[in-house]
């Protein structure tokens, strides 16, 4: 019996895989993911506030490039969220219907939908925000709902 549950535990591990965050280089209320600094805001606004208050440190709204960026992105709102609320990322189409964009203007070419998502119900939801208690999957929704959010520095070219 003890074999199974270590055995089951050894799976586990494997299918959800902890993430340790770190500050590396970022300031202490910040955390470090592959060169980047994420801070988790904890003040509800709109998309367009609070890609205004990222603005305003010298940063973005978080744009997610991979599922292990996904995953320490989930890892960090899950440190400072429990409630599990929504949390606003750097993803609209809010300059053209169903062209996707990152708000700091890098490519989008990892994407992780909730299903039947984005749907852009009743033609107005252009701003995307992610559900812990969906694991951080992704929904288009109304730009003026508030929210947290995540803000990440831009990426360090050698």
């Amino acid at each position: 019996m003890l074999l199974f549950l270590f055995l089951f535990g050894l799976l586990l591990s494997a299918v959800f895989p902890s993430v340790k965050l770190q500050h590396g280089n970022c300031t202490n209320s910040e955390h470090s993911f592959n060169g980047r600094c994420y801070k988790y805001v904890a003040t509800a606004m709109t998309w367009a506030d609070a890609e205004l208050h990222c603005v305003s440190e010298g940063t973005n709204l978080v744009s997610i490039h991979s599922l292990k960026e996904q995953n320490f992105v989930k890892a960090l709102v899950k440190k400072f969220n429990q409630a599990e609320r929504h949390i606003w990322i750097g993803l609209s189409d809010t300059h053209k219907q169903g062209r996707w964009m990152w708000s700091d203007g890098s490519a989008v070419y990892f994407v992780f939908w909730n299903v039947g998502e984005p749907n852009n119900a009743g033609g107005n939801e252009h701003c995307v925000h992610g559900t812990l208690s969906l694991d951080m999957k992704w929904n288009d929704l109304l730009c003026s709902q508030t929210f947290a959010f995540v803000c990440a520095s831009h990426p360090i070219c050698p």
